[in-house]
């Protein structure tokens, strides 16, 4: 999937590669012929969908009801979480043609709003992004197909070995940025840090996770519930100036603190455990138990060495390859994936309408790729530049803006508008 032909990936995903896996129908020209019919069928299936948007990230909705259009052939009727009704008119601008041809349309509400647009005889199809409880609301009360994106317990797993204080600190500086990007609120923010007990290196890790947590100004409490759920979670009231400070338990003892990790909590808050395994191989094979029992399964992170015992990385390959997420995402934050836009996103396969885990379907895949198993993708073990999405990356905000232009027909001047935003990683 990626890097993909041309100049643009390239630089904006330099260093990055993806590889969505599929299943085997019985060789590759089986393959090609059931997927030759899903391209034929897929965007026939008409219909119009009630795409849910999440409250958390704003570009959420959006790219949901492109995704009903362009890969299911369904108009969308999109309902904004009301923390978004400030951005009605600029996403309706942004899908300017398909709102003016009657194929998109926003509206704005709470639950009473979701539930008369899914009663409606015109809908035929609800895509929801959200919580659990909101899912099991909506399942309960409607006998329509549904689609699905709910969150997960997200693992980043730290492969012990030697790392270079180099590729240390920008390793653990992805971690502590995927903990705080956009205040936690994240579907796949980082919620708990998996090492090794006799990992050398393991202080310094964690060290630089808190130092990058503690230079980091506390944020808004802005997401509805999130006061409570950090008070309890903390076992402390909460500041008084509206702000929550980010909570980091290292060393958990997931036997007396198993609430921790017993369900998404969706506040700027993250663990970590260390676990046995006096070899790469029970480190590998604790590591996979350890992560195929937390709710969910949307995405996890592997931190892996570039250098050891052949048999001990492919032992570590071999983890990536079984782990049971959507996405897998090796020396990065999964992120990414979604950020690339063509990787399918969701939740492992075999979910199901009973036992939703982490949702049930894939958005992303503008391939209409068929029997999608899950995705793998990678990125440097450390680079030259500073990753934009990490919050003390100061010129962020004008680099995105490039990209964005690039993107919209800026070419090679947007190429060279980015050169004096770019930082380097220390």
């Amino acid at each position: 999937m990626l890097p993909a032909p041309g100049l643009f990936d390239r630089v904006i995903f330099g260093g990055f590669s993806a590889v969505v896996r599929c299943g085997d129908p019985g060789g590759l020209d089986r393959f090609r012929a059931v997927w030759r019919e899903e391209v034929a069928s897929r965007p026939a299936v008409d219909g119009v969908a009630v795409v849910l948007g999440a409250g958390n990230v704003t570009g959420l909705a959006a790219a949901d009801a492109i995704c009903q259009v362009f890969e299911h052939g369904r108009a969308a009727l999109v309902k904004l979480h009301p923390l978004h009704e400030p951005l009605t008119a600029m996403l309706a601008r942004a899908l300017a043609p398909l709102v003016e041809s009657g194929i998109v349309a926003f509206v704005v509400g709470g639950a009473d709003v979701a539930a008369r647009a899914i009663a409606s005889p015109s809908a035929t199809h609800v895509h929801l992004t959200g919580g659990t409880a909101t899912y099991e609301a909506i399942a309960a009360s409607c006998s329509k197909p549904i689609t699905c994106e709910l969150g997960s317990v997200t693992p980043w797993i730290v492969v012990p070995g030697e790392y270079s204080p180099r590729e240390l600190a920008f390793q653990a500086d992805a971690v502590a940025g995927s903990i705080i990007n956009n205040g936690s609120f994240n579907c796949i923010a980082t919620k708990l840090v998996v090492t090794s007990r006799s990992w050398r290196q393991r202080e310094a890790f964690l060290d630089r996770i808190r130092f990058r947590l503690a230079e980091a100004p506390p944020r808004p409490a802005w997401f509805p519930g999130v006061v409570a759920n950090w008070e309890t979670l903390a076992g402390r009231p909460a500041p008084d100036d509206g702000t929550l400070p980010w909570l980091f338990r290292t060393g958990l003892d997931r036997e007396a603190e198993g609430h921790w990790v017993g369900r998404e909590w969706f506040l700027p808050a993250c663990a970590e455990i260390a676990i046995g395994g006096d070899s790469m191989e029970e480190f590998c094979v604790n590591a996979s138990e350890l992560a195929g029992s937390l709710p969910g399964s949307l995405a996890a992170s592997v931190t892996m060495p570039g250098r050891g015992d052949p048999r001990d990385l492919r032992r570590a390959e071999a983890l990536v390859e079984h782990l049971a997420f959507g996405v897998v995402a090796v020396n990065c934050w999964s992120a990414v994936a979604y950020a690339m836009a063509g990787v399918p996103w969701g939740g492992f396969p075999a979910a199901t309408r009973a036992k939703p885990k982490s949702g049930i379907g894939f958005v992303h895949d503008p391939l209409l790729l068929p029997l999608v198993h899950n995705s793998i993708v990678r990125g440097p073990l450390a680079s030259r530049l500073l990753p934009p999405f990490l919050p003390w990356h100061p010129r962020a905000a004008p680099l995105a803006r490039e990209v964005v232009r690039l993107y919209d027909g800026g070419g090679l001047l947007s190429i060279a508008r980015m050169l004096p935003n770019l930082r380097v990683a220390g």
